[in-house]
This record gives C-alpha cells, structure tokens and sequence, in this order.
C-alpha cells in the first residue's frame, strides 16, 4: 500500500503547467485573429460552454455576433500577467485598451474601451480552450 501511495504521489509531481509564455502566445494570437476577422479561427479558440463577463454575462454566439457586427480595429495589451492554475488551466490578467467600429464607412460609430480583464485558458484533449472572460472599467 506504501508504495502505491508513493508511486501516486512520484506521478503527481511530474504532471506540470504550461508555460507562462505558452499562454501569452494563445492570449496575443486571440486578440489577433479577432482583429483579422478570421471568425473561424476565433470560434476554434473557445469552449463551447465559455462565458463572458462584462456589463452582462454573454456565451460564445452573443461574442461572435457582436465581433461580426463590430471590427476590432485597435488594441493594446499592457501588463500582460499569466497565473498558471493547475497543469490544464491559466489565467491571463491585463489591461487592455481597444476600438471597435460597429458604425458604416458612411456613419462611424467608434466604440473605445478601457478595461481591465482576465481570460481562463483550458486544456481539453491537448488544446488550449478560452473557457472564461472578464471585463472590468479601467479607473481614469
């Protein structure tokens, strides 16, 4: 029994996280791909169960129609911080800074935004999955 405990234990501390800048890597290719419009790409990068938490609490189509309806147009990412969760989960916080055009050519209508945010990443079946986001209103 001693030695199936040990053994137990020996596998659980090999199991380890990802690396903190594999998970920058998915946090900057999202935010690209949004801004390129590839909506294939983007809906490849998220669980269907995902969540998203800002001003109201939307699922992944309620995002991709806002994004198909609102291109992202500018954006910054500043103090990009990773905290790896356990070996299939990390959360990425940030401040982001971004433009949205979900106006005509003929009648801009610019959407800015100032906020602080965190994105959930999980491993499912060896792929790294958005599971959760978070907006918060940046303080001036």
């Amino acid at each position: 029994m001693f030695l199936l405990l040990l053994a137990t234990a020996s596998q659980a501390q090999t199991v380890s996280g990802p690396e903190p800048v594999e998970i920058v890597h998915l946090e900057q290719h999202l935010w690209k791909a949004m801004a390129e419009e590839n909506f294939a790409s983007v809906r490849k990068l998220f669980t269907p169960d995902f969540v998203e938490v800002d001003s109201h609490i939307a699922a992944l189509d309620t995002l991709l129609i806002t994004l198909q309806q609102c291109k992202l147009t500018d954006y910054e990412l500043r103090d990009l911080q990773v905290r790896i969760l356990g070996p299939d989960s990390a959360m990425t916080a940030y401040h982001a800074v971004a433009t949205f055009e979900c106006g005509t050519e003929a009648k801009p209508d610019p959407h800015h935004f100032d906020t602080n945010d965190t994105t959930t990443w999980v491993r499912r079946s060896g792929t790294w999955l958005v599971q959760a986001h978070t907006e918060t209103p940046a303080k001036p």
